[in-house]
């Protein structure tokens, strides 16, 4: 390259980045592609390579990930070895669009470097795919928890707690751990918990991890309990934290849903349980229990887990009441003269099996339609699934993607006279809501936890013929209901009341008392142990 060539190369180089400082990422992109446009066969492979991860990064932030992907794939083609950091970018860019992708991009981080993040996210992803049994899970777990354990907290000292063996008597000190503390669904299942302890018989403290804080915040503040910040904490300083508290049992609400789990290896405190944020084992054996039930984890699964299976007597799960409509909307079938599924679940959750399920509903039922309603999705994220549900050979014209939002959010849920869970990972909360809007959930469940969400629901409500066992029988469920117009009609009228009667009004009282009898049953099988 010319001297001026490279004046004016270097010169469009440095107005690109500050365009990055300014966020302004749409002018970034048109200065790296018009510097690609001039000098692409001019400089050199480096700087080259360094333009394409400028444009990946410009288009990341712009949360157009198929662009990005793109740029950072063609970095890849000048640099096959890669980094870490490029590897996990894209992992992050096909987790809403291509789980199994995403996977494969997170190993490739971790054999250039062990990560938390990308140990913990790949995990997480490999929940939703449908390639991996409950032992396969269970084994990568354990693997990655091993690895991490013995790299990155090698040198780490475990806190002891013999002392604590002599305490039998006075009231229990029990630590929640949460990232979610903000108007964030974990806390519709938390909060009436939180509201009903036994403040006699128990101390609680909340460690919260979330930088947020909003009105649910304030709620949790104004119940009382000591609140501690950590969401600036390291994980060696959140356990000191938790040991500082003498926590006699921590309950993580979040698993790998946050980098916080792993203060576990410390050791912080004499029980540690898993409840709840993360739906499956987290292969830390520092964990002792895993909080669930008997429907979720049958005995017979136990060994399927790390954790062991600690089981309520009385459910698995507290809804807290929503404002829903009282004002009974009908099915749009009755309008439409044909029959829409819904999908109101993460893409992220969209593996290959449920396409392909999805495919065959809409090959048997000629005339209907599949709403795949996500605020979240964009361009990008839907251009993506099309490619996949066309591979899968899905009538494209008959899918609609929504992201509207008119307030109040359930009225989306009206939309779909029928709902369609997604499998691996179902969605219990999506479940319950369509149910307070009449719309009834077809579900698949399978051995792992995570699949079972919205089947406990059905079973709760009293609507367990919902529920399949097999793909073909989850096709089948789906194509009856869906020719059954009169079903559905019912269905919209009945399952509102159901959905009060059996999620909205359980007694919260009750339910926390039996998880604090569970608390005070592990606390003694500690203290009297060898």
């Amino acid at each position: 390259m010319v001297n001026e060539n490279k004046s004016a190369y270097l010169e469009l180089i440095e107005k690109g980045q500050n365009y990055n400082k300014e966020k302004n990422y749409k002018e970034e992109i048109k200065i790296y592609r018009l510097i690609l446009s001039l000098y692409a066969d001019d400089i050199s492979s480096v700087e080259l390579a360094g333009l394409y991860i400028k444009l990946a990064n410009a288009y990341y932030n712009k949360e157009d990930y198929e662009k990005a992907a793109y740029y950072y794939e063609e970095y890849l083609k000048l640099y096959p070895d890669g980094q870490s950091s490029v590897f996990g970018r894209l992992a992050h860019v096909y987790y809403y669009t291509d789980i199994d992708k995403c996977i494969d991009y997170h190993n490739k981080a971790l054999n250039i470097e062990v990560n938390a993040y990308d140990s913990a996210n790949k995990l997480f992803a490999m929940i939703k795919s449908c390639y991996y049994t409950q032992a396969e899970i269970k084994e990568e777990a354990e693997f990655e928890a091993d690895i991490i354990r013995n790299t990155l907290y090698k040198d780490i000292k475990k806190y002891t707690h013999d002392n604590k063996k002599k305490k039998n008597t006075g009231r229990l000190n029990i630590g929640y751990l949460s990232s979610d503390c903000y108007t964030h669904t974990m806390m519709n299942y938390i909060m009436p918990i939180w509201e009903n302890h036994n403040r006699e018989e128990f101390n609680i403290t909340i460690f919260n991890g979330a930088e947020k804080h909003d009105s649910t915040t304030d709620k949790i503040e104004k119940l009382g309990y000591k609140v501690i910040s950590c969401a600036k904490m390291n994980n060696k300083e959140l356990a000191k934290a938790i040991y500082d508290e003498n926590i006699d049992i921590l309950i993580d609400l979040g698993g790998f849903t946050h980098l916080k789990s792993y203060c576990a290896f410390y050791k912080p405190a004499p029980i540690i349980i898993s409840y709840l944020g993360y739906i499956n084992t987290l292969g830390i054996k520092e964990f002792d229990y895993i909080l669930t039930d008997r429907y979720t984890i049958p005995e017979e699964c136990a060994d399927l887990y790390t954790e062991k299976p600690l089981y309520t007597d009385n459910g698995y799960t507290l809804l807290s009441g929503k404002n829903f409509s009282e004002k009974e909307n009908s099915a749009p079938i009755k309008e439409n003269g044909y029959v829409t599924y819904g999908s109101y679940n993460c893409t992220s959750k969209m593996s290959d099996a449920v396409l392909h399920m999805w495919s065959k509903i809409l090959e048997k039922n000629k005339t209907a339609k599949l709403l795949i309603y996500r605020t979240q999705l964009n361009p990008s994220k839907i251009n993506y699934l099309k490619q996949r549900m066309k591979k899968w050979g899905m009538d494209l014209q008959r899918v609609i993607f929504d992201t509207k939002f008119d307030p109040p959010f359930y009225n989306v849920y009206s939309k779909a006279d029928i709902a369609l869970d997604t499998y691996p990972f179902g969605g219990m909360t999506i479940c319950a809501e369509a149910a307070m809007m009449g719309v009834p959930t077809i579900t698949l469940t399978g051995e792992g936890m995570q699949t079972k969400g919205a089947g406990r629901i059905n079973e709760e409500m009293g609507i367990s013929e919902l529920n399949a066992q097999t793909g073909d029988e989850y096709i089948n469920k789906a194509v009856e209901l869906g020719n059954n117009p009169q079903k559905i009609t019912q269905l919209r009228k009945t399952l509102r009341k159901l959905a009060e009667e059996n999620l909205m009004q359980k007694d919260a009282v009750g339910f926390t008392r039996n998880l604090e009898e569970k608390y005070k049953q592990i606390w003694s099988e500690f203290i009297n142990s060898p």
